[in-house]
């Protein structure tokens, strides 16, 4: 071996030990760096040279800088990101509705109903005093305020979380610009002849995959280049280069639906927070906001269905004590419309919401939408009623299959829920004309309200009914802390493994500081004994 080949061998030795320390240091300075990924200089034996002794060693060569990526650590933690992300916005905004049913400190309807029925038993004690009839109006309309206020809170508890979902789909976007980009960067480093891995660039992508994972549901394939195809809704949301940006549109309700490529994926997002806002958001309207809706509705149809029998100290009968309801309706369709929609019969009415589908030929379907069962079917004709369950609804215009219409006599219930008297003198307590004054029939029969099933209600009283509502509330909220609590020591669990398996630790890189440190002064010792064998030779 010639003194130059042992100077080479110095020198890839030198070189190797300083990459390896210039690795260790990058390790030591990422060490809190988020989804920083450890990295380890690979090292290899230089390819020997033959000469007469046979082949002799020529040092050793950097294959390379690998990343300690644990691929299925990573993939699972991923989920587990998505699956938090969901748990947490349900808890955030299901904690938040139970609070607006929290009776223990007076803030729901318990005490409103109570004090209103109360007050029809006070009056039957004494139906012709003023003082009594007073107080049961204010106690009237102090039920209506509550359910007014509840009614509210819940709506813009809706309303923030579809500012939100306006806001998080932005957001997606904005990653979903930035993974595009870092895609680009890394097939450039990786699709060239090299051979090199753009290790932090993939880090740094990695952590805007965790990041959109708390977002939302996403699914990703890697390419032979190096770049990512990311997936959400069945849709591709990045493809290399190319970005098919969120949009949102709203639906009927004014509530944001997701699209990409035009496509709806709303149904499709399962996890992440975008999923937990959407789910909560059904859980309110289909939950809490409709039944709240219905016990007004119930209550208003019961009440004037009693009082409006009765006679007040006037002499005055077939007086609602509540706003009577209405219905609300909507149309999907580009040629026919809702021209007019009645209650003919309080009665009769199930206090449900319908959708009236239109076939070929001009055949339509009404469905109760609570219980998905068939209420009436006919044919199309513009202007003729189509009358069912106490509801008269006529649609006019041309009607296309595949139109729809729907109705619902519990939207308003609550919004326009309030007291329909002008006076004391209306209450109608007495069951007849004849008997005024001193007649309190009446008015124990609706006292009596208090304590009797109501039908649409499922046979369950008001009071129990409300009970059945704050009950659920209150389950849906401790499911959802529950999950969000599994979801959080899941995620903390595997964030263990995968820093375990792929995070810096900083004694080992204070180990390999030592030895990299030792390593390259001794093959600045091998240069320099090197060097020294040359000057004598040359000075020879």
């Amino acid at each position: 071996m010639s003194l130059l080949n042992i100077m080479n061998v110095g020198k890839s030795a030198l070189f190797a030990n300083q990459a390896a320390l210039n690795v260790t240091g990058h390790n030591i300075a990422n060490v809190s760096t988020p989804g920083y990924t450890r990295q380890e200089v690979i090292l290899e034996i230089a390819t020997p040279a033959a000469n007469s002794a046979g082949y002799l060693g020529r040092g050793v060569t950097v294959a390379g800088v690998q990343r300690s990526y644990a691929r299925f650590i990573e993939g699972q933690l991923l989920g587990q990101e998505q699956s938090l992300g969901k748990s947490t916005a349900m808890d955030e905004v299901l904690s938040q509705v139970e609070q607006v049913f929290n009776d223990s400190a007076g803030l729901g309807l318990s005490d409103s109903l109570l004090a209103f029925f109360d007050s029809w038993g006070s009056l039957s004690a004494d139906p012709d005093d003023t003082a009594r009839r007073t107080v049961l109006l204010s106690d009237a309309e102090s039920l209506v305020s509550t359910a007014k206020q509840m009614e509210t809170d819940l709506l813009e508890t809706i309303g923030e979380i579809n500012d939100e979902i306006s806001d998080l789909v932005g957001k997606v976007n904005t990653i979903a610009r930035k993974i595009s980009s870092l895609n680009e960067e890394i097939a450039k480093i990786e699709g060239g002849k090299s051979g090199a891995t753009a290790n932090d660039l993939r880090d740094t992508r990695g952590s805007l995959l965790t990041e959109l994972g708390k977002l939302v549901e996403l699914r990703t394939l890697e390419d032979a280049d190096g770049s990512l195809t990311v997936m959400v809704g069945m849709r591709n949301l990045v493809a290399g280069t190319r970005v098919n940006e969120m949009t949102t549109t709203a639906d009927a309700s004014g509530n944001p639906r997701i699209r990409i490529e035009g496509i709806d994926v709303t149904s499709r997002i399962d996890k992440g927070r975008l999923s937990g806002l959407i789910d909560s958001r059904t859980a309110i309207e289909a939950g809490p906001l409709m039944q709240l809706r219905k016990l007004a509705a119930s209550m208003t149809v019961e009440i004037n269905r009693i009082h409006s029998a009765g006679f007040g100290l006037d002499g005055s009968t077939g007086n609602d004590f509540f706003t009577a309801l209405t219905l609300s309706s909507a149309d999907s369709s580009d040629g026919a419309e809702v021209s007019s929609a009645t209650i003919t019969d309080p009665n009769a009415l199930t206090l449900s919401e319908y959708d009236i589908a239109i076939g070929a030929a001009g055949a339509y379907t009404v469905t109760n939408r609570e219980t998905g069962a068939t209420v009436q079917t006919g044919t199309f004709s513009s202007g003729s009623a189509i009358a069912f369950e106490g509801i008269s609804v006529t649609l006019t215009g041309t009607v296309a299959a595949g139109d729809s219409f729907s109705l619902s006599p519990l939207a308003g219930a609550v919004s326009n829920f309030a007291v329909a008297l002008s006076g004391t003198n209306r209450i109608a307590a007495a069951s007849s004309a004849a008997s005024l004054p001193g007649d309190n029939t009446n008015a124990l029969r609706l006292a009596a309200l208090a304590d009797t099933g109501v039908p649409t209600l499922g046979n369950a009283t008001f009071s129990g009914y409300y009970a059945g509502i704050v009950s659920s509330v209150g389950s849906m909220a401790a499911d959802a802390s529950d999950l969000r609590t599994f979801d959080a020591n899941l995620q903390s669990e595997l964030a263990g493994q995968r820093d375990s398996a792929s995070g810096v630790n900083l004694d080992e890189e204070a180990t390999n500081l030592i030895v990299y440190q030792r390593g390259f002064e001794a093959a600045a010792r091998l240069i320099s004994v090197a060097d020294e064998l040359i000057q004598t030779v040359l000075a020879l």
